[in-house]
């Protein structure tokens, strides 16, 4: 359980917060200073730093205590990376109160302390987090695994082909933007949602951005506003918008994109150069590219393309989809939009006639061989262990009881999830007897010498879809520059 304490913050409003008691991290401390007015020599600290919570949004404004150990109750200066912040000792807490500034992207940021003009004890760390539930284990984001794999990527890169980076895995997108601009100089990223475009630009991304799916008629000017491309949905959506452009000036790049079997975004192929005609009718849209995709990609479908086997779904879209973009260009339309709609598993097979002029490539930037290069990966630790006696129930029901007494360690706050994970204590992967989302139950069994506050390791299975859950409210940081 939380304590709530209060704070007056730099705009004068009484925040009002809860802090969890639980220390989360302890580094020894040399001294601490008294009132920083005082000519008293700094008071000498007789425990160590505790700053509580030690994580918090990117967005700054909760309150963050401060245990120096000492006997102070004077003001500390703490600086939070280059931010520096004044924070008045707090009876109720007995801790020195501060509100942490914002910062721009997730990480951890050196945190030192100062009183009465010194530096005063050991430095210790913040962790900034994208937004999410901070009660359950921080997700960490290994972006040097998403650089590397962005340069092997780029080198292996058909010549010829543009390469289009598509980010639907969720925060940090503006990380995982930029790191993945500089490595493999994309040309092309495309996002599900415009939040995720605004975030790309504000992050310093310079490639062309797309978002995926159908964009608000209202959100053209943003749209004109951070040079972002959309998807055109329809007839009525283009007279819509171009009622808005009229107003704004300026030429809004748009993708038709074809739906040829999938049933999702797009016009049936039949639909797509009436689509194509009032998109060249409308004097402020621009068609840049005509897109569609596969639903069933595998590895026998360059040899039914080379035999236009009818019986593939994967021909039959691409039959449907040709069709489309040669009646749009007979037409005399679209003569320099860009032909998409190969993804990952396209160029995985390589599969040339659906290479076109981009490849849309997404998991291969997040895929990891190796445990250690994994992308995502949560930490926490055993908050109880004990052995339960044989014959005794496992989750509501009691269908299932066990035979033989068993040790048993309990995890709490991890949220569910479609994809599996995997849980390791000690080194050794252990089995999960009951998931309540809040409180979880390991088999302890494997690892008898498991105790309390033990590590312990969360990953996605290697062995299902490796990519983070988008819908997930998790707090995200990084790792790797």
């Amino acid at each position: 359980m939380g304590r709530q304490n209060g704070v007056t913050a730099t705009d004068g409003r009484w925040r009002r917060l809860v802090t969890p008691v639980v220390v989360l991290s302890v580094l020894a401390l040399a001294g601490c200073a008294q009132d920083g007015g005082s000519d008293a020599p700094p008071a000498v600290a007789s425990d160590s730093v505790v700053l509580s919570p030690s994580r918090g949004g990117l967005q700054g404004g909760n309150l963050v205590l401060v245990d120096t150990g000492g006997e102070t109750d004077g003001p500390v200066t703490v600086r939070f990376g280059e931010t520096e912040v004044e924070c008045e000792f707090d009876d109720r807490s007995a801790r020195h109160a501060c509100v942490a500034p914002a910062r721009g992207t997730p990480g951890t940021v050196e945190v030192s302390f100062a009183a009465g003009g010194s530096d005063v004890g050991e430095k210790t760390a913040y962790t900034y987090t994208t937004q999410g539930t901070q009660d359950i284990p921080v997700l960490t984001v290994n972006t040097e695994t998403v650089r590397r794999n962005a340069e092997e990527i780029r080198a292996d890169f058909p010549r010829g082909v543009q390469l289009g980076a598509v980010l639907e895995n969720g925060e940090p997108v503006d990380v995982f933007g930029k790191v993945i601009e500089d490595a493999a100089d994309v040309d092309y990223l495309f996002v599900p949602k415009l939040d995720d475009a605004i975030a790309l630009r504000e992050a310093g991304v310079e490639a062309k951005i797309a978002v995926l799916y159908v964009a608000q008629v209202e959100d053209i000017p943003l749209l004109m506003h951070y040079d972002v491309e959309v998807a055109a949905t329809d007839p009525a959506w283009v007279e819509a918008a171009e009622q808005v452009l009229s107003t704004t000036g300026g030429t809004l790049k748009v993708h038709l994109w074809v739906d040829t079997g999938m049933g999702r975004e797009g016009v049936v192929p039949e639909e797509a150069l009436p689509l194509a005609r009032a998109i060249e009718d409308a004097p402020h849209l621009d068609l840049a590219g005509i897109a569609t995709h596969f639903s069933t990609i595998t590895e026998g479908d360059a040899a039914a393309i080379e035999s236009n086997d009818e019986t593939s779904t994967t021909v039959a879209q691409k039959n449907r989809f040709d069709g489309a973009v040669a009646a749009i260009r007979d037409a005399g339309l679209g003569k320099d939009a860009l032909v998409h709609a190969g993804t990952s598993d396209v160029l995985d097979e390589e599969i040339e006639p659906l290479y076109y002029d981009l490849l849309r490539i997404e998991d291969m930037f997040f895929g990891a061989d190796a445990p250690e290069d994994r992308v995502y990966s949560w930490t926490t630790e055993l908050s109880q262990v004990k052995t339960l006696p044989a014959g005794w129930c496992i989750d509501y029901g009691c269908t299932d009881p066990i035979k033989e007494p068993k040790k048993v360690g309990l995890v709490n706050h991890i949220p569910s999830r479609e994809n599996e994970l995997t849980y390791t204590v000690g080194g050794q992967q252990v089995p999960v007897l009951l998931d309540h989302g809040t409180v979880l139950t390991l088999d302890l069994s494997g690892v008898p010498e498991a105790a309390a506050g033990d590590e312990v390791v969360i990953d996605f299975s290697a062995d299902t879809f490796h990519m983070l859950d988008a819908t997930a409210p998790l707090p995200v940081t990084t790792t790797g520059g």
